[in-house]
């Protein structure tokens, strides 16, 4: 208990009060960076016949958006649905857990309706009599489900509010349905809104090419949080606590997360954590504080994530490491080759500077590190792009050659902080230009620690071999 006013108890139930890394956050007065998004998709819900459609990175922050949004023009009576998307979906299954969870947040009155569809001389008639719950309707085609959407605002809500999440895991032609669905709910007036997340480059890859249906939809392609918006979750949450946190930690957690807010959760919620298990009170974090939380992050962060950089690097070279961390080393999501190489020299550069502990000999050494020459370095580096080795990275811009990317921009924010707790720190603000290179490789430590004994080993074996 090394935060001033807080036991264990409360300290754990005030840190998931303002943090938030695992899961959706749904208040709006949590949601930090999105103001402007959520104006936009609010105001345009209000017109008749519109949804709003998130689409963009993994991990960028969709469904928090979504959750959020959906809270806020939910009308009072009820709370919005949230549903998710998987491949095994159809249309109709979707529609059938929109009306489960529709009923269970429901408490019913007993009455009984009549549903009359199609002309007066041949008439499909629904009877729908209730007793605590709501019957189920028959979903056998995109009219049929487009009738069930539109009676929630009969039984559950005035204005219900559909957050279908996860779309881009619906098959192609199951999201092409939805389209349908769309335009046949603005036919009848429906006042049933419906928020989409997705990921994905572009509406047009997620719709399926139906783009018939954009009219009802408005697009918001969201990206990484601007650095107001990372800052802001990083001082709300230490000021929950009372705890001051310097500028340069600040900075690293800010920079680290490129930008994800699951990152930006993460790292404070490790940081705070380091805190509150110090053995004396602490009004400031310090560097040895957050060195010890991003290693606790690194090791948290999600299988999916680490998987890819693993199967690049472990139990090989030491380079790869290197090359995948000069990768990072930008504010720009697509690199140019020769910018990537003049930022993996100037990473050996600074590693060639320090000295080393041999933890198995008890010496202490230059490194001697190895600089891969231009040749080699293309060479390996065209390696990560094979499945062997994760397909970490991949080409960009379609044919034209010598520009790179990773294979998922969340990547990016992990392979910053791996960098970072073996003490580089790498450039998160510059972009490159057409003949320009410059990067800056700072250090927040005196040595450099080997990834591991073993692999160092190798390394020089390896060396003396070539």
């Amino acid at each position: 208990m090394s935060i001033q006013g807080f036991d264990r108890k409360n300290f754990l139930t005030a840190l998931h009060e303002v943090l938030s890394a695992a899961n959706p956050i749904d208040d709006i007065n949590h949601l930090f960076g999105r103001a402007k998004q959520v104006d936009d998709i609010e105001m345009a819900l209000h017109a008749k016949g519109r949804h709003a459609f998130i689409y963009g990175d993994r991990g960028v922050g969709k469904t928090s958006l979504a959750h959020s949004v959906a809270y806020l023009i939910q009308s009072s009576d009820n709370k919005p649905i949230l549903v998710s998307g998987e491949p095994t979906s159809t249309l109709a299954s979707i529609t059938r857990v929109i009306l489960a969870y529709a009923k269970a947040n429901v408490e019913f009155s007993k009455y009984s309706k009549k549903l009359k569809v199609g002309p007066s001389f041949m008439q499909y008639e629904h009877t729908s009599e209730v007793n605590g719950k709501h019957s189920d309707f028959e979903i056998v085609d995109t009219t049929t489900a487009a009738m069930a959407l539109n009676s929630l605002s009969e039984w559950h809500s005035d204005t219900p509010v559909i957050v279908l999440d996860e779309f881009d895991q619906i098959t192609e032609s199951v999201r092409g349905e939805f389209g349908i669905l769309l335009k046949q709910l603005g036919d009848m007036g429906s006042k049933v809104k419906i928020i989409f997340t997705g990921i994905g480059d572009s509406l047009n890859d997620l719709l399926a090419g139906h783009l018939s249906s954009s009219r009802q939809l408005h697009q918001v392609k969201l990206d990484v949080l601007p650095w107001d918006g990372r800052y802001a979750i990083i001082n709300t949450a230490f000021e929950r606590f009372g705890v001051k946190i310097p500028d340069d930690i600040r900075y690293k957690i800010a920079g680290l997360s490129d930008g994800f807010p699951s990152y930006v959760h993460l790292l404070c919620e490790m940081l705070l954590k380091e805190a509150f298990r110090a053995d004396v009170i602490v009004s400031q974090v310090t560097h040895e504080h957050f060195i010890a939380a991003l290693n606790e992050a690194i090791e948290s962060v999600a299988e999916t994530l680490r998987n890819s950089y693993d199967k690049a690097t472990l139990g090989r070279s030491e380079h790869f490491h290197h090359i995948l961390w000069a990768m990072a080393d930008s504010a720009d999501l697509i690199r140019e080759y020769s910018h990537i190489y003049f930022s993996y020299k100037n990473i050996m550069e600074t590693l060639d500077t320090r000295t080393r502990r041999d933890l198995e000999v008890g010496t202490v050494e230059r490194l001697g590190i190895h600089v891969l020459d231009e040749v080699k370095f293309k060479r390996e580096f065209n390696k990560l792009k094979q499945e062997n080795f994760g397909s970490i990275v991949e080409n960009a811009l379609g044919t034209r050659r010598g520009w790179f990317k990773f294979s998922e921009n969340i990547i990016r924010g992990f392979v910053r902080m791996v960098a970072e707790g073996k003490s580089i720190t790498l450039d998160f603000k510059r972009n490159y230009t057409a003949m320009t290179a410059s990067s800056r490789v700072v250090s927040q430590k005196s040595s450099y620690s080997p990834l591991t004994p073993i692999e160092h080993q190798v390394e020089k074996s390896r060396q003396r071999t070539s």
